[in-house]
Formats: C-alpha cells, sequence, structure tokens
C-alpha cells in the first residue's frame, strides 16, 4: 500500500531553487495521476450505469463480477497512492536538508505512479464492462489482454515503490 510519510525529519527548512525544481517536478508527476484519477472516477460513475443495463443472464456478468474486486482495490490503491504522493511534495519545501527532500521528491514520484497504475486499471476495468453493456463482443479480447497487462504493470509499479520505500526507509534507520 502507498503511503507517504517515512518521517525522515525535519527541522530546518532547505528551500531554495534546488527544492523548488524537486516540488516542481513532483507536482507535475501528481498532476498527471490527479487527471488519471479523476478520469477513473468517471469511468467508475458510467461503469455503474452500464452495468444496470447489461442483462441478469448475460454468458459476460460472471466475468465482468470477477472483474469488478480488481477494478475496487485499484481505485483505493489510486487514491491512497495519490493522497501518499501529495503529502510526500507537501515535505518538499520544508525538509533540513537536500538529500532528505530529494527522498520526499522521489517518494511523491513513485506514489504518483502507483496512483497512475491502479486508475489505468479501473479505467480498462470500466472499458470491459462498457463493452459487455453495449455488445461489443468483438472488442472484449482486446480489453482482457490489456486488463491483464494493466495489472501487470500496476504490479511492477508497486514492487518498485516498496523497494524504494525500503531503501529511503533504510537511510535513516542506521
Amino acid at each position: 500500500m502507498a503511503v507517504a510519510g517515512l518521517g525522515l525529519g525535519g527541522v530546518l527548512n532547505v528551500a531554495g531553487a534546488g527544492t523548488d525544481q524537486m516540488v516542481a517536478d513532483a507536482n507535475k508527476s501528481i498532476a498527471v495521476a490527479t487527471s488519471a484519477v479523476e478520469a477513473a472516477r468517471v469511468a467508475i460513475e458510467n461503469g455503474k450505469q452500464l452495468l444496470a443495463t447489461i442483462p441478469e443472464d448475460s454468458p459476460m456478468l460472471s466475468e465482468v463480477a470477477e472483474m469488478l474486486p480488481a477494478v475496487k482495490d485499484n481505485w483505493t490503491l489510486a487514491v491512497s497512492a495519490l493522497e501518499g504522493a501529495k503529502e510526500s511534495a507537501s515535505k518538499i519545501s520544508s525538509a533540513s536538508t537536500p538529500e532528505i527532500a530529494q527522498d520526499y521528491k522521489l517518494l511523491a514520484t513513485v506514489n504518483a505512479g502507483v496512483a497512475l497504475s491502479g486508475a489505468t486499471v479501473v479505467q480498462t476495468g470500466m472499458l470491459f464492462v462498457d463493452a459487455v453493456a453495449q455488445n461489443k463482443s468483438e472488442a472484449l479480447d482486446i480489453i482482457r489482454v490489456a486488463m491483464q497487462d494493466s495489472l501487470a504493470a500496476t504490479s511492477q509499479v508497486q514492487f518498485n515503490y516498496e523497494n524504494v520505500k525500503t531503501l529511503i526507509a533504510a537511510k535513516y534507520s542506521k
């Protein structure tokens, strides 16, 4: 699960041109993730309406039902990671050293990546719901592959996030 802080400390403020650029870089990543999470939110709203149009006797309903837990989990992940990214970015300017500021920037960036990948899974899952609801059977195989790819990418991004978090935590636990 993505989280922002590692309690890297920060008594002195090292604000300056370097941290301003770090904040700007982190905010760029956060803006991309925010846009993706918002698009996922819209996709969920549309997907709820589309779900109601799928007949209860549809042979695809069970596959839709199997996909929805992954969509839900990745929605939760995306929202949490986006909050973690924002929290980490907010600590860059008040970090006590440039190295700590850089670590907060890195945490913000990787959290934003987790949010983006989770939002992509949500959007892909909702595309599947849309295709089923609108009887676009020719698109289902493509969307299935895209969903598997999105899930695999999200898993890798989360793995990378955990590695980054562990490496940063190890730096400060000496």
